[in-house]
C-alpha cells in the first residue's frame, strides 16, 4: 500500500504549531526562531517531506520548470541539445521536462497540453515534420509562458528563434561537391512546409546557378520522412532514373546514409561514382563505410543560446525582445565525398 505523502499540516499537528509557523520555519524565515526552525526541518527531515510542486507553482506562480519538446530523442543532435539546455537551465536552479513528439503533430500538440497544465515557466520546441497550423503554440504565446523555437521553425510566429544558417551551409556543401566534379546533384529532402528543407534547398538552388549548372526538377527528391529507409527507396528509383545524379546531398545524416546503402546496392563506387554528403554530424554517420562528409551545426551552442533566450523572457519580461540567433556552421568532409586524391 503507498504511503500517504507528509504535508504541512502532518508536521504542524505533530508539533502542535500553526502550518503558517511551519511553512514559513521550511522556508528559513529568520521571524521564526532558530529553536523552531531547526525542529520543524528536523522533523521534515525524519518524516521524508518534501513540497508538493504543484501547490508551490500554484502559489508563487513558478514551477522552477521549463518544457522542452524535441522531434527525436533518439538524434545525436536533438539529444545534444536537450543536455545543453538541462546545463543551463541547471545553473538557475531550474528542473527541464523533456518529450518527444516522434514527428507527430497530435503528440507534438499534447506535449504542450501537458507542459502548460504543469505549469511549466518556459517551453523550448523543435517542430515536428508533419506540423503545418501552429494554434497549438500560438497558445503559449496567448497566455504568456516565454517560448522559444530552434532548428525546425515557421516564419508564421513572432517568437525567439534559435537556427543553423541552412542557405550558407547547403551552398556550401554543394559548392564542395561541384569543386570535386559533380554536375547533377540531387538533393533529398522533406516537406515543403518546415524551414530546414526550405533553406537547405534554397542554398543547394543557389550554388548550382552561381556555378551555371542545370538544376533538373527531378533531381529535386522530397522524401515521406527523414528516415534511411525512405532515403534509400527514393534513391535507388533515382539511379534508375533519366537523370542519374553524379553526386546527392541528403539535408540530414539518415537520408545521406540512404543514399549510401542505395548506392551501394547498385554496385556503384563512392565517391568516384557518386559523392555523398549528409547534414547534423551524427554519430553514425562517423562509423559507416565509407564515412559520411556532413555539416556540424554545434548543438551545444544552439542548446546553450536557446535556453539563455528562453530565461531572458523568464526571468526579465519587461526587458526581453523577440529576436532571431543564427549559429554558423562547419563543414566536415569524409570519404563520402572526398575526391581530392582523384585529382592527383
Amino acid at each position: 500500500m503507498t504511503q500517504k505523502a507528509i504535508t504541512i499540516k502532518d508536521l504542524a499537528e505533530k508539533l502542535n504549531i500553526s502550518v503558517s509557523t511551519v511553512s514559513r520555519a521550511l522556508k528559513d524565515n529568520p521571524e521564526i526562531s532558530q529553536q523552531t526552525r531547526e525542529v520543524v526541518q528536523k522533523l521534515a527531515k525524519e518524516l521524508g517531506y518534501k513540497p508538493n510542486p504543484i501547490a508551490v507553482a500554484l502559489k508563487t506562480r513558478k514551477s522552477n520548470t521549463i518544457g522542452v519538446v524535441v522531434p527525436q530523442i533518439v538524434s545525436t543532435f536533438f539529444s545534444t541539445v536537450v543536455k545543453k539546455i538541462e546545463e543551463v537551465a541547471d545553473s538557475y536552479g531550474y528542473n527541464v521536462l523533456v518529450s518527444s513528439s516522434n514527428e507527430s503533430f497530435e503528440k507534438e500538440k499534447k506535449n504542450i497540453d501537458i507542459f502548460l497544465a504543469n505549469r511549466c515557466d518556459g517551453i523550448i520546441l523543435s517542430l515536428a515534420k508533419s506540423t503545418t497550423s501552429f494554434e497549438h503554440i500560438q497558445n503559449i504565446i496567448n497566455t504568456g509562458v516565454p517560448l522559444v523555437l530552434f532548428d525546425r521553425t515557421t516564419k508564421e510566429l513572432n517568437v525567439s528563434k534559435v537556427v543553423a544558417d541552412d542557405a550558407d551551409a547547403a551552398y556550401r556543401v554543394v559548392m564542395h561537391l561541384i569543386h570535386g566534379g559533380a554536375r547533377k546533384i540531387a538533393i533529398l529532402t522533406g516537406a515543403e512546409h518546415l524551414s530546414i528543407g526550405k533553406n537547405r534547398l534554397k542554398g543547394y538552388k543557389k550554388a548550382m546557378t552561381d556555378s551555371g549548372l542545370e538544376i533538373y526538377p527531378d533531381l529535386i527528391v522530397r522524401c515521406d520522412d527523414f528516415s534511411v529507409p525512405a532515403a534509400k527507396e527514393a534513391v535507388l528509383k533515382l539511379l534508375d532514373s533519366e537523370h542519374v545524379p553524379d553526386a546527392i546531398f541528403g539535408i540530414n545524416d539518415d537520408m545521406a546514409i540512404g543514399a549510401l546503402e542505395a548506392v551501394k546496392e547498385k554496385g556503384l563506387r563512392i565517391p568516384e561514382d557518386v559523392a555523398i554528403f549528409g547534414f547534423s554530424n551524427s554519430k553514425r554517420s562517423r562509423y559507416m563505410t565509407p564515412s559520411v562528409s556532413t555539416i556540424n551545426q554545434f548543438p551545444e551552442k544552439v542548446g546553450e543560446k536557446a535556453a539563455e533566450l528562453l530565461f531572458e523572457q523568464i526571468l526579465d519580461p519587461r526587458h526581453a525582445r523577440i529576436r532571431e540567433e543564427v549559429i554558423n556552421c562547419e563543414l566536415i568532409v569524409r570519404e563520402s565525398s572526398d575526391r581530392s586524391y582523384l585529382e592527383k
